[in-house]
Formats: C-alpha cells, sequence, structure tokens
C-alpha cells in the first residue's frame, strides 16, 4: 500500500457525480437562501479542490461554457484520467493542476467565483486543511462561494473506531490498498457475526452495507491517517479565520428547519438564538 502525507496513493478514487457541486445548483441554493451568487451566465471562475480523476469539472465544464474549470489534485494517477477525458471531448475551457493543497495556495495567483471541496476535507492532515484555509483568504472573490463537504458529528461518530480498525490492520499487512480494504472488511464481518455490535444494531447495518461500496473507494475514504469527523460549529469557526461564513447547507431540505427537525424539537429550537448552538442542536436532532 503506498501513501503520501498519509493518504492513499496506489489505487485511483472512483468517478462520482455530486450534483451539490455544480454551479447551476449552487447558485440557485445561493438565491434561495437571500444571497446573491456569482453569475454563471456571464464569464466566471470555478476550482475544485481534491477533483480525483475530474468527473464534476468535465460535467461542469461542458455545460458551463462561460466558465473557466480549474481542478486541483495531488494523485498524477487521477489527473491522467481527467486530462484525457477533456481532451476527448474536445473541452477547452478547464485545466488540471498536479498539487497538494499547501503549494497550490502558496503558488497560485488566480482568483475563484467558486472554490469547492467534496469529501477531501475530512481525509487530509491538519496542515493541509490550514493550506484550504490560506486559499480561500487569498483566492475566492468578494462574494464567492465556497462548498466544503466534511464528516459531521454525531453522524460520522459511530465510525470513529471502524476506521481505526481497518487502519490499523492496513498497516500491519504488505497488500495494496484493496487488499486491505477487504482484510478489513472481512475481519468486521466476523467480528459482527461474533455479537460484538449487539448493542449497536445501527453500527451493524452500517457495516453490513459497506461491502456493496467499491473496495476503491472504501479504500480513500478509511484508509487515511487522517480521519476526522467535526463538530459543524467548529468547522464554521475555522472557516470563519478564512473570512467566509455560513450560508447554508447545500441540500435545500435540511435548510426547511420546520420540516427537517422533528415538531416537538421546534420549541427548543426556537429558543436557542446563538448561531454555534443552533447548528449543533440541529446536528444532533437530525443524528448528521
Amino acid at each position: 500500500m503506498k501513501k503520501e502525507a498519509g493518504y492513499v496513493l496506489d489505487v485511483a478514487y472512483p468517478a462520482h457525480f455530486h450534483r451539490e457541486i455544480q454551479p447551476v445548483w449552487l447558485t440557485a441554493l445561493a438565491q434561495f437562501l437571500g444571497s446573491a451568487p456569482p453569475d454563471i451566465t456571464a464569464p466566471y471562475s470555478y476550482c475544485e479542490l481534491g477533483c480525483g480523476v475530474g468527473i464534476n469539472l468535465l460535467v461542469a465544464a461542458a455545460t458551463n461554457p462561460q466558465g473557466q474549470f480549474v481542478g486541483v489534485d495531488f494523485n498524477e494517477r487521477h489527473l491522467a484520467i481527467a486530462r484525457d477525458a477533456a481532451r476527448s471531448i474536445g473541452l477547452d475551457n478547464i485545466r488540471f493542476i498536479q498539487a497538494d493543497f499547501a503549494h497550490f495556495a502558496r503558488d497560485n495567483n488566480l482568483f475563484f467565483d467558486f472554490i469547492v471541496s467534496h469529501g477531501v476535507w475530512s481525509w487530509i492532515a491538519p496542515g493541509q486543511q490550514q493550506s484550504i484555509l490560506q486559499l480561500l483568504q487569498r483566492s475566492l472573490k468578494p462574494r464567492g462561494l465556497l462548498y466544503l463537504h466534511y464528516m459531521c458529528h454525531p453522524g460520522a461518530t459511530p465510525m470513529l473506531p471502524v476506521q481505526k480498525l481497518l487502519n490499523e490492520l492496513a498497516h500491519q499487512r504488505a497488500g495494496s490498498a484493496e487488499q486491505n480494504i477487504q482484510a478489513g472488511l472481512e475481519l468486521l464481518g466476523r467480528l459482527d457475526a461474533g455479537g460484538a455490535f449487539v448493542d449497536q444494531p445501527g453500527l451493524s447495518a452500517r457495516l453490513q452495507a459497506l461491502p456493496e461500496k467499491s473496495a476503491a473507494y472504501l479504500a480513500h475514504d478509511f484508509l487515511t491517517d487522517y480521519w476526522r469527523p467535526q463538530h459543524s460549529a467548529d468547522v464554521h469557526r475555522l472557516a470563519a479565520q478564512a473570512g467566509v461564513s455560513f450560508l447554508g447547507s447545500a441540500e435545500p431540505f435540511d435548510n426547511l428547519e420546520r420540516l427537517s427537525i422533528p415538531g416537538n424539537l421546534q420549541p427548543i429550537l426556537a429558543s436557542i438564538t446563538a448561531p454555534a448552538v443552533r447548528e449543533t442542536v440541529k446536528d444532533l436532532a437530525r443524528n448528521q
């Protein structure tokens, strides 16, 4: 298994499409939340941090000719796939940069209307997270939009010991990342069958669903040395250091508190005015 800065390198991250990071989704949602987003009918710039094989950027560039798109990833294997795809469909409004976030934040001289990152923040070292914040402070245009996906407490909390077991087992084996994740799933299955999680039925169900996902995805998810869910209030405070403020969730339903929060909890939520406490209560109420 090959790693760099604690992150898996010997298997490519599978192509996953995330509608939430598409420009049309982000601008429509910002308007829904009462903010004036960048105008995507005029020229604009868009950067994805940790773009993987580039599927989201390729879709965005193909459907948004007014945009200029930049993808950043430190895995050259990912970018070779992305560049080949861009050439094969003749996209000239997209480019890919091979760099870790620290080097990109230091060397970048571009400014962006959108900076997005999905499935990266919670898997990388704290120093790389700080580099993302530095990039935001320097390179996100005024009134630009940041989309930041991360693992949140309490929804991700039960998986902390599971990830620790998978990671420790992988460190003791000589196989590839995919082989190591398969060995870890086998061990978890034996533990589950033996009753290790009988008092945690929710966790047992999650474990039983893991083999349905690709081994490549699970290797990237669980075999990083920096698997760290955070509380939303803490992420908001970190982002505020870079001069950005919380607008809302990229999942529209989560912004409809009267629908997404159980009715018997509505009076409690209504009595809370501190934003950090409100967000923490909402995460607890939704177990997300």
